[in-house]
């Protein structure tokens, strides 16, 4: 027992100091590689000559009882122990955007947030104090005097009626007295809320409108969604692929460096896009096509990036019209109640809101805040657009914003997506339908730029190779990822191993280094999707074509005598 509660932090854990992400956290990574090595042993010739059928069978029960363990852990690792940042398992800092972004969305828009937080702050005793004096214009993205933003308090406070401003008031103080000082004084530097116009409509209009944060029972209602989502999604694994299949994910969630940050914790619907898409696979593999469409289009409609899934299920699509002459219904379900569902939230959308505006606000919002990239993002465009200083990756600013708006990358990046796309493309019709949904996070990838933190999305790919560790292209796929993990921590922190010898490497935090070695690691995994997308189809294609016969011999008959 002293062994199992000496992982257990003794003080309040610091997610920016140079020891981020428990020891615990790394440890069942290597676990998990190596039993996932340990079934691909099993099914080896050298193994399987010297060990019986019931040998090898007690083996694969004694792995995955490993991984049950390691996933438990994993579950202890998520949730920090019980021992929060600030004391509570709630994340204030999230909450605070994307509980008052969907509940007060018609006063606020996409722009308003900060400078109504701030005339809210003023008439309870001002407690905002930025160490510069600073706060975001949510307009413009840039930051600006308080002062100025104060001066206008009248005009945020005549956007709201009597009594929707005092029940602002009343949120927005609750939300100060949560965060210590010093964290408020930051708050409204951040970027604003940024969710979607449906997702505004949808958790606005059925949760926060409804539910008071100042009320500790609808507080923790709404604190429960997450992790529900992540055991329904874990459950859906079970069934779709298997217990093996879930413990790996469970691990995974608990264990990767980009799933260990406190932005994914504590939050109001921070994971459903990620878990709508892995719902969506599991589904799919059960031929419930019409249900993974809906959980599709949600998913789309939370984040945008997902669509870039609906890639391999379209494609596959239209090889079987052309090739079989046959229109697949269950791929049309799938395509076609996604986009209806979108639609229908969409308006809806519009209908709350009461004008098509809001979209057009959100859109402008978007991109701006994309306009000079940031260090924390992910995806092919990360790696294309990199320069190189004394060795050290740094942004090329004058390649990202307006210069190579939307998804031009420049001449170079462009033609290696595009090296990349064409075969990629080509190979999805080899794939079953599930794995060409799941496979669709190579054009995530690719084509679109995220967060770190909405990398939440890499249990999709993970359960594109789990479901058969025995094959060791599938089994070295989910080991890299696990590894990657680990990276991930070494990236941030350093290798104390390597302290006081000739190579010192002390981590480079959470800065662009760091993360553009962390999208060259989930490069590879996109490569080995691939890859094995690759290997599929040609072994789809040699089994489809016809074998011709082997020639007869020929029978030499003499002249003089026939054949009866």
């Amino acid at each position: 027992m002293n062994l199992l509660t000496s992982w257990r932090p003794t003080e309040l854990p610091d997610s920016w100091a140079p020891t981020h992400g428990w020891a615990l956290a790394r440890v069942l990574a290597v676990v998990t590689i190596l039993a996932v090595a340990g079934f691909v042993a099993l099914e080896r010739p050298w193994l399987t000559r010297r060990w019986s059928v019931a040998a090898r069978r007690l083996g694969r029960r004694v792995l995955v009882g490993v991984l049950g363990v390691s996933a438990v852990l994993a579950v202890a690792t998520y949730v920090d122990f019980g021992v929060f940042r600030y004391g509570t398992y709630l994340n204030e800092w999230d909450f605070y955007h994307y509980y008052l972004g969907t509940k007060y969305a018609h006063e606020l828009g996409y722009t308003n947030l900060y400078g109504a937080t701030l005339a809210a702050d003023q008439e309870g005793g001002l407690r905002y104090h930025n160490p510069r004096n600073q706060i975001r214009d949510l307009t413009t993205a840039r930051l600006c005097s308080v002062d100025e933003v104060a001066a206008e308090s009248a005009r945020y406070r005549a956007r709201f009626s009597d009594s929707r401003w005092r029940e602002f008031v009343a949120d927005v103080t609750w939300f100060k007295m949560q965060l210590p000082t010093h964290r408020w004084s930051l708050l409204l530097a951040d970027h604003g809320y940024n969710g979607t116009p449906a997702w505004s409509f949808v958790v606005g209009g059925l949760i926060s409108r409804h539910l008071s944060v100042r009320n500790p029972v609808s507080r923790w209602f709404m604190l429960a969604l997450d992790p529900l989502l992540l055991l329904a999604a874990t459950v859906a694994v079970a069934w779709a692929f298997g217990l093996r299949t879930a413990f790996l994910m469970v691990i995974f969630i608990g264990t990767h460096y980009l799933l260990s940050w406190g932005h994914l914790k504590g939050a109001l619907l921070r994971t459903d896009f990620a878990m709508a898409s892995v719902l969506a696979v599991c589904l799919v593999k059960q031929r419930y096509h019409k249900i993974a469409g809906v959980l599709l289009g949600w998913a789309i409609l939370s984040r945008v990036f997902p669509g870039f899934l609906l890639v391999g299920p379209t494609v596959l699509f239209f090889v079987r019209l052309v090739r079989n002459r046959h229109v697949d219904r269950q791929l049309l379900g799938l395509l076609g109640v996604c986009a209806a569902t979108v639609a229908l939230v969409l308006l809806g959308s519009c209908a709350y809101f009461g004008t098509t505006a809001i979209w057009h606000e959100w859109n402008l919002k978007i991109l701006t805040h994309y306009a000079d990239a940031s260090d924390w993002d992910l995806g092919f465009r990360t790696i294309a657009e990199a320069s190189f200083a004394g060795g050290v990756p740094l942004r090329a600013l004058a390649q990202a914003g307006a210069q190579h708006p939307g998804l031009f990358m420049g001449a170079p990046g462009t033609i290696v997506a595009l090296l990349l796309l064409l075969p990629a493309l080509t190979f999805i019709r080899g794939l079953q339908d599930h794995e060409a949904l799941a496979y669709g996070f190579v054009f995530v990838f690719l084509l679109a730029t995220a967060a770190y933190y909405y990398y939440l999305l890499l249990c999709v790919p993970l359960i594109f190779f789990a479901p058969q560790l025995e094959r060791p292209q599938h089994a070295l796929g989910v080991a890299f990822m696990f590894f990657t993990g680990i990276i991930g921590y070494v990236l941030f922190s350093g290798w104390n191993l390597l302290a006081g010898s000739w190579v010192m490497f002390r981590g480079w935090r959470q800065t662009f280094p760091a993360n553009y070695f962390l999208c060259c690691f989930i490069a590879v995994t996109v490569a080995q999707m691939i890859l094995l997308a690759g290997s599929k189809n040609l072994r789809a294609e040699r089994s489809s074509s016809p074998r011709t016969p082997p020639p007869s011999p020929e029978i030499q008959v003499p002249a003089n005598r026939s054949v009866l």
